[in-house]
């Protein structure tokens, strides 16, 4: 067997606020991940909730089993000898009928969807809709101020920021600031319109893969109070990425 890995598949202990979270909750609670694959499962939790106890474990995605990142996860689960994991293909959390496809688990987990998301506020009631008990959910999240040599910006505090219609000084600003501190590129994550053709939209339906929404971390904690659960715990990663542990109020 390998050595456990910080992140990812495998890893033997806690290493985030995230991890502490489910191992908290995991044991005898079924548990799913859903969105679990994106960067060849560097932020997949199931197989640690697996191994904190959970059970009827799964992995959801809405990539098909033939994908390249289902069968390197499947390659990642064996060498580790996690058997336990249901894998759930073809699982689209914008569906309307995704709740009764999933089907409802004690603990969910989906982080780094929202922000790709046309309609995020659809997306987080369809996610609160398998949620028995407790959602851990996040997304990237904008400061209240950026400032570097583009100039100035600021957000107040209920600001969604629609990034198609991201133009002059602020885009300007901000592509500066994620590519400084996270060498992230907003033209290529969250390109213009040139005027003849969206790449948002494929065959006149939203992409998931571009970023569509920015929100400020009190946007985003108001969003989910939409959810009528209770915010346990809260963690920010750089002032970028704001993860959020709920469960019954």
């Amino acid at each position: 067997m390998p050595p456990a890995p910080s992140f990812g598949v495998g890893r033997a202990a806690a290493q985030d606020r995230i991890d502490q979270w489910i191992a908290a909750v995991a044991p005898g609670r079924s548990f799913v991940d859903v969105g679990g694959l994106g960067e060849r499962s560097a932020n997949e939790r199931c197989s640690w909730a697996l191994r904190c106890g959970a059970v009827d474990v799964a992995m959801a995605d809405i990539l098909p089993l033939d994908h390249p990142f289902w069968t390197h996860f499947r390659k990642e689960v064996r060498a580790f000898g996690l058997r336990d994991i249901d894998f759930r293909p073809g699982m689209d959390l914008n569906d309307p009928g995704f709740p009764k496809a999933l089907g409802r688990f004690d603990i969910v987990h989906a982080s780094g969807l929202l922000y790709h998301f046309p309609h995020p506020l659809q997306s987080l009631l369809n996610l609160r809709r398998v949620v028995g008990g407790y959602l851990i959910t996040n997304t990237v999240v904008i400061p209240d101020v950026v400032e570097n040599a583009e100039g100035r910006v600021s957000f107040p505090a209920a600001s969604a920021l629609f990034l198609p219609a991201l133009r002059g000084r602020e885009r300007a600003v901000l592509k500066r600031y994620y590519l400084d501190r996270f060498g992230l590129d907003l033209d290529v994550h969250a390109p213009m319109s040139d005027g003849r053709a969206m790449p948002y939209l494929k065959q006149g339906e939203p992409k998931p893969g571009p970023y569509w929404w920015f929100f400020t971390k009190s946007a985003f904690e108001q969003a989910l109070g939409l959810l009528e659960m209770r915010i346990l715990d809260r963690h920010t990663w750089q002032d970028h990425a704001h993860f959020v542990f709920l469960g019954p109020k």
